[in-house]
């Protein structure tokens, strides 16, 4: 398979990702995008179940992001890049523990009234939580450091910092208490998430981007020689 059709296919899937979580938070409920969690909305919420599909396409696009760096080396051939496809595995594993293994208690007073096999499902999508997270931030930093060097062209080369400082930002987005200190009232866990998501989607897909520029150059090349 060509990789531009790959490349399309991994950019379809991460904006059908985005458009799924959006349908999954809508519906008439209580939860708040604001305070609860991603997990929550896929457990409780009426459209929840785009949360999990939201989830599955991200995967796909990870994975499609790891054939494009094995097969087609995007980033060279050196060890960081081969590094690259099992940072890849290790964060969509993440991801499909986290679809799988379904949120059972979403605060300590819920899981201490838990049956075992509750407190065990919730173990293991804790553990997903973190496998991805960290997996993810390794990821975009360790993107964002090859395309900056094997960059040949200005705008590719900031375009690699730009990749690192998403992955690097993700980390406070998501553990520091952020918005009360910009002062914005009525938020929790569910907004420091968000952002912080947020920022590993839009790295992705600025690194699929560039992919996009590379091949099109080596296109152009190929045929003029």
């Amino acid at each position: 398979m060509h990789a531009r059709t790959l490349i399309v296919v991994a950019l379809i899937s991460a904006i059908l990702a985005m458009v799924a979580m959006w349908v999954g938070h809508s519906g008439d409920h209580s939860l708040s995008w604001k305070i609860n969690q991603i997990s929550t909305y896929a457990a409780t919420a009426p459209h929840g179940r785009w949360v999990t599909a939201s989830m599955l396409l991200s995967c796909s696009t990870l994975l499609l992001l790891g054939i494009l760096v094995a097969r087609f080396r995007f980033l060279g051939d050196s060890y960081l890049a081969h590094l690259t496809p099992i940072l890849v595995g290790a964060t969509a594993s993440g991801l499909l523990m986290l679809a799988t293994y379904e949120e059972t208690a979403r605060n300590m007073s819920l899981l201490k009234k838990a049956s075992f096999m509750a407190i065990r499902q919730q173990s293991f999508h804790d553990a997903g939580l973190m496998i991805f997270f960290y997996s993810a931030i390794l990821l975009i930093i360790t993107l964002g450091i090859l395309l900056m060097f094997q960059a040949s062209q200005l705008r590719e080369r900031i375009s690699g910092i730009g990749v690192s400082l998403f992955g690097i930002f993700t980390y406070p987005l998501m553990t520091t208490a952020w918005p009360a200190s910009l002062g914005v009232q009525g938020t929790g866990p569910g907004l420091q998430q968000r952002a912080s998501l947020f920022c590993l989607w839009v790295a992705v897909v600025l690194v699929l981007g560039l992919f996009a520029m590379r091949n099109d150059r080596e296109t152009r090349n190929l045929s003029k020689s």
